[in-house]
């Protein structure tokens, strides 16, 4: 066995093994269904809209947000325009307008999403204090079962909600639904870990104490979400999923603001690790520091890996066959079904692990519908394992490349 195949087991080995240690944790810890009560006591609830050129999503964000079941009274809106050039700045005005108990708008010179958010936070009031992306929507009882989460424990400081895509039409945009209900199973399981990495945009909230404590978002390498959650564990906050709280959003549906986007998460991730490696392998920081961050770093570079190992075969392959038939001069031909005996069934221990890898996936996502309650249409898995694997390696490589050469990815 060559060294580079040797490589390719341990990836593999990595990601076999996460995968049964996450659906043995599922086994353990099913999540419940919804319930119709209703929450004890309603905080006060301020939800921040950090918006730059929405001018297509954004009236849709803040309709969702005024249609939430919640006390009208205890739900304050804060629109903070960061230096649009578009009509984002007219939309917000003329919602503040029409709306002036409920909604505010703020404008502000354009300096990245954090410091939006910082400034909503500093105007607005809410006990707990929410954020969702101007691409985003909230389901009508979101902040309900978001509320109804923090009720079960005082201990709870920041919360996730469900994130699904929001109507995909595309095969790119299809892929990305795929891959969101395989992040819900995710979520829910670092859930059961108390290792929730990452307090996405769209309809994450926190308890106010929260930014009195550890301080407003920062710039982290235009991945706030994602630093706030790590300063969080560092601190010693409890972050839980609230599995029934739903929020839809829209997904790049172009290959380049796709990457685009991925590029700045994965960057993101890898420069945010280094600015908290102090807690991998600390059992301090319990699961979030002994297991997800070493194996959200392992399994970056062990994609990373398996990306160049399946890229230099293929093109080995495709120069054997070219050379083969420059000689020879026979085209390359595909063999006849009809004429293979199935007996014959290749059996190498690496292609039998890949299928189990690939099953346990599906299962995953299977579980992470129900979670959703929601049913991926076969197109959607079509579209997910004919595109994803061959886009994923791009955003990878280059979130790698741009890391080492020290390249800040934009916000937008």
């Amino acid at each position: 066995m060559d060294i580079g195949a040797l490589g390719l087991y341990m990836c593999l080995f990595i990601a076999l093994y996460f995968e049964v240690f996450l659906l043995i944790s599922f086994i353990e810890h099913a999540p419940s269904k919804k319930e119709d009560a209703l929450p004890r006591h309603y905080p006060s609830v301020s939800i921040l809209v950090p918006c730059f050129n929405e001018e297509k999503t954004l009236a849709h964000t803040v309709e969702s947000l005024l249609a939430l079941q919640y006390p009208q009274d205890k739900l304050q809106i804060v629109v903070i325009d960061d230096g649009s050039r578009d009509a984002t700045q007219a939309i917000g005005r003329d919602y503040a307008h029409r709306y002036p108990e409920s909604i505010l708008f703020l404008q502000k010179k354009n300096g990245g999403k954090y410091t939006a958010l910082n400034l909503g936070i500093e105007h607005s009031h809410g006990e707990i204090v929410g954020c969702l992306d101007a691409d985003s929507f909230a389901a009508k009882d979101a902040l309900i079962e978001a509320v109804k989460r923090f009720e079960s424990d005082e201990n709870i400081m920041a919360i996730t909600p469900v994130m699904q895509v929001y109507k995909p039409r595309t095969a790119l945009e299809r892929m990305q639904s795929v891959e969101y209900t395989f992040g819900i199973f995710y979520k829910k399981m670092f859930d059961n870990l108390s290792a929730i990495n990452v307090l996405p945009g769209p309809f994450s909230l926190y308890k106010r104490e929260v930014f009195k404590q550890i301080g407003p978002f920062r710039h982290a390498h235009n991945a706030e979400d994602m630093e706030i959650a790590f300063r969080m564990h560092s601190h010693g906050l409890r972050i839980v999923n609230a599995h029934t709280s739903f929020v839809y959003t829209t997904v790049p549906n172009t290959l380049r603001t796709l990457l685009r986007q991925r590029i700045r998460w994965s960057q993101g991730f890898l420069r945010n690790a280094r600015d908290y490696k102090h807690m991998f392998f600390n059992p301090r920081f319990g699961n979030f520091g002994m297991l997800i961050l070493p194996f959200a770093l392992t399994g970056f570079f062990a994609g990373t890996y398996t990306a160049l190992y399946a890229a230099y075969h293929l093109l080995s392959l495709v120069s054997s066959r070219v050379t083969d038939t420059t000689a020879t001069g026979i085209p390359p031909h595909l063999p006849d079904p009809a004429a293979l005996n199935w007996f014959y069934i290749n059996t190498d221990m690496m292609l039998f692990i890949v299928l189990v890898v690939l099953c346990l996936t599906v299962v995953s996502i299977i579980l992470g519908s129900r979670i959703a309650q929601t049913r991926l249409p076969l197109k959607s898995f079509v579209a997910y394992f004919a595109l994803f694997g061959f886009i994923a390696p791009l955003w990878l490589l280059r979130s790698l490349w741009g890391a080492l050469l020290a390249r800040e990815s934009a916000w937008r």
